[in-house]
């Protein structure tokens, strides 16, 4: 009998046991050793920060379910010579605050408070509506991949938000919102402030204000005891960014200053602070999706949500989940996303199947753009950017797994051609920006054999097929660290229509879309239409010097004086009278609109100048035989004032084209 109850005991106890295996959660493969990551963190970190790439950095990877580094390296203030500390060193994430963002909204889809993702936006906003059919037809899952339809808009972006309140007022909100200028569900355009308007709605559904909403439901629940956002004030525990000068002095980053903190804008898009400690606690939530007995911060269908693939804009790199970035790595689907801000450049990649994830921050060092760039002996090397810090450690951990269907080769001419940016302004001043960004226009010509294509001179880049082509070195080669979209990347590819022409393209991180630009109405070609007219119509100065009789009563002459005068206040606005480390970018994105209105007004008054100097022009063919002026002087001067009309005219159409005519200034 004590036998046979001996028996059903270790029967009793052997099943349980095989319950508890069966419930937990089973270990993945390990795919790094932590004494190997470690040893290589020190040694790429730490020589990064020697090289003044970066003041601080802090990297945090977790591994099943454990944290296997935390780390800072350098300084979380260089000028003070304060370590940066993994548990407490806030370094600001940039667009990662997009996947927190995300992570809210499906909670309240949980909870019952928002019915579903495909619901349009309006239905849950109370301070202001997206207007007209467009925007009633923005869904939140649309926002949630970047196709919601908006413009990008960068004026403003690091405008002080000193005595704007929190949350914004519906006046404030309508000023800051870009317009809607695409089909909503279209192709997927990178959109900041798309991400502005979900946080914004957060409030208007829970009535709290976001940071406090994000601090009870998601950072206290996990942990993260040091984490918060750059929302009507800039958190005490962040980190200061340094830029150095030639000689190595440091040089500080302002955006973030306490002081004068940034506009509440920037906090849904990409202002959270946190530390690699609490990084670690938030990637293993994700991954683990609370099976380790910890907070879940959403249901499991939630989770599927956030993480599939939903859409995307090419054929290789990567895709979107809701604001998640998906991609392939080891065999595996990850998911990733990187984020900039001002100082701070930033990367979080996870493969939830292998239950790993990686966390790096650094802060933009180098080189600060009015220093003279040295060679080699530089003190300061290039600056650290996301997509290499992603690299880095993908390169030496894990492994890429692009997989391309085989398919027909294409018609390269039919792939030839400049290609405009989605991801920008197009209706303020702003535009103007984009004939001096180098990658907002790409251009694809064909290799001398005919048998690649180059892309704005890079390449070649050979077919794979079906519109996907792959540079010589198959990965990416950066040319600028002061400009991030100017790359040679490793894969560009095309989307083709049924005839084989190309829809849009893509150049290396799908984020961002190119699509077919007119060959003419483009920035490029505009800003060299603005240099060729500019200086004919400039030439109007020199009428007074032809032959003529009464050469100070001519009308024409002081019209082609004025022409002259209102063409050159715009590059004196552009480039002239700024201090160091000042610009016309950096006016734009603080708001500073007084350059800007001086060009719109010249542009403007060049609109009555030129019509003017037109008739002038015709009135004096027709005084030809008036005795005037005689001769092949007469003549001389008649064509040249035809030159100086024709060109004036000219350089309204390219006004025109970057939105100085009227008054297209934003905000």
């Amino acid at each position: 009998m004590l036998k046979h109850l001996a028996f059903r005991l270790q029967t009793i106890f052997l099943g349980c046991l095989a319950v508890l295996a069966f419930a937990a959660p089973a270990q993945a493969e390990r795919l790094i050793d932590p004494q190997e990551i470690e040893a290589w963190a020190d040694a790429y970190y730490g020589r990064a920060v020697a090289e003044k790439r970066a003041a601080g950095i802090t990297v945090s990877v977790v591994q099943d379910g454990e944290v296997i580094i935390a780390k800072g390296y350098g300084y979380a203030d260089y000028a003070k010579r304060i370590p940066v500390d993994p548990e407490t060193s806030g370094f600001t994430i940039g667009s990662i605050t997009k996947t927190f963002i995300a992570t809210a909204i499906a909670q309240l889809v949980d909870h019952g408070a928002i019915a579903s993702f495909d619901d349009p936006v309006n239905k849950y906003l109370k301070r202001i509506q997206l207007p007209g059919e467009r925007g009633a037809r923005v869904t939140i899952r649309y926002l949630l991949n970047h196709r919601g339809g908006f413009e990008d808009r960068f004026f403003g972006i690091r405008h002080s938000g000193k005595g704007i309140e929190v949350p914004l007022k519906p006046a404030e909100l309508e000023r800051v919102l870009p317009e809607l200028v695409m089909e909503p569900g279209g192709l997927a355009a990178y959109s900041n402030w798309g991400f502005s308007l979900l946080g914004f709605m957060i409030e208007d559904v829970t009535g709290e204000r976001l940071d406090d909403y994000l601090r009870k439901n998601i950072w206290e629940p996990l942990g993260m005891a040091h984490t918060s956002m750059v929302y009507g004030k800039v958190p005490e525990n962040l980190s200061i960014s340094y830029q150095f000068e030639a000689d190595g002095t440091p040089v500080r980053e302002t955006f973030l200053d306490p002081d004068n903190p940034p506009h509440p804008g920037v906090g849904p898009m990409g202002g959270i602070v946190t530390t690699a400690a609490d990084m670690a606690r938030y990637m293993n939530a994700q991954i683990l999706e609370g099976e380790d007995g910890g907070y879940p911060l959403v249901s499991k269908k939630m989770f599927a949500e956030l993480h599939t693939e939903q859409f995307r804009n090419a054929q290789v790199g990567n895709g979107f989940g809701l604001a998640f970035w998906t991609s392939n790595l080891n065999d595996t689907r990850s998911i990733e996303h990187g984020g900039g801000a001002p100082g701070f450049q930033n990367m979080m990649v996870m493969i939830p199947e292998k239950r790993l994830g990686f966390f790096v921050s650094a802060m933009q060092g180098g080189l600060v753009p009015w220093a003279k760039k040295a060679g080699n002996d530089a003190i300061a090397k290039k600056p650290l950017n996301g997509f290499e810090l992603r690299e880095s450690f993908v390169d030496k951990f894990l492994k890429p797994t692009d997989h391309f269907k085989n398919g027909p080769k294409s018609d390269l001419n039919k792939l030839v051609g400049a290609y405009w940016s989605l991801r920008r302004p197009f209706t303020t001043v702003e535009v103007l920006g984009q004939a001096f960004d180098p990658a907002a226009v790409l251009v694809v010509t064909l290799t001398s054999d005919g048998k690649g294509l180059l892309m704005s001179g890079s390449g070649p880049y050979t077919e794979i097929g079906n519109g996907v082509f792959v540079s010589p070195a198959g990965k990416n080669v950066w040319n600028d660290p002061y400009a991030l979209d100017m790359f040679s990347p490793p894969y560009i590819s095309f989307n083709l229509d049924q005839n084989g022409n190309a829809t849009a393209m893509t150049a290396g991180v799908p984020d961002q879309i190119w699509v077919p630009a007119d060959p003419i109405f483009n920035p490029r070609t505009m800003l060299m239409g603005l240099a060729l007219f500019g200086v004919l119509a400039m030439t109007g100065a020199l009428f007074f010097l032809w032959p003529q009789k009464k050469r100070f009563a001519n009308p024409g002459n002081y019209l082609g004086l004025l022409v002259t005068l209102a063409i050159v206040v715009i590059p004196l606005a552009m480039a002239v009278g700024f201090g160091r480390g000042d610009s016309l970018i950096k006016q734009m994105l603080v708001g500073d609109k007084t350059r800007f209105w001086i060009m719109v007004i010249a542009a403007n008054a060049m609109v009555v100048i030129a019509f003017l100097l037109l008739f002038q022009t015709i009135k004096e063919w027709k005084q030809a035989n008036s005795g005037a002026i005689a001769g092949w002087a007469g003549i001389g001067r008649r064509v040249h004032m035809s030159v100086v009309a024709l060109s004036s005219l000219a350089l309204l159409v390219a006004f025109n084209f970057f939105n100085l005519l009227g008054m297209h200034i934003p905000g």
